[in-house]
């Protein structure tokens, strides 16, 4: 078994979730928040072949919200979430494909080349 049934049961909640952060982060942790809009962005970005993310994407991630002053728990519950939101949106993405047009890829892509250099900024 891949996935325990918490797992597989969130994500079947998150797939009816708009949007999918509601289901696994609050205003409580804007590191959580973050996380859960770059994983969305990362799962767009692929789906629209707009440029895939790095290796290290996500750790770069983590270090730019320690950077900013996250605790260790904050840092924890965003790295859960960034795998949460990241695995509903390849679940929601396969069951229901949405596609992109060309604004939306250029949208993306440009997005995504600041996350790749590291610029974590904009979410």
């Amino acid at each position: 078994m891949t996935a325990s049934v918490p797992a597989r049961a969130l994500a079947l909640v998150c797939l009816a979730a708009l949007p999918l952060s509601a289901c696994v982060s609050g205003p409580a942790n804007p590191s959580a928040t973050r996380a859960s809009e770059l994983a969305s962005l990362v799962s767009r970005s692929v789906a629209c072949r707009a440029g895939a993310p790095s290796r290290s994407t996500l750790d770069g991630f983590i270090a730019a919200e320690k950077a900013r002053g996250a605790t260790p728990e904050q840092l924890a519950s965003a790295r859960s979430t960034y795998v949460t939101v990241s695995e509903a949106e390849t679940i929601n993405q396969s069951v229901k494909p949405r596609a992109c047009d060309a604004g939306e890829r250029a949208e993306v892509r440009e997005k995504m080349t600041r996350i790749r250099a590291g610029d974590f900024s904009a979410l």
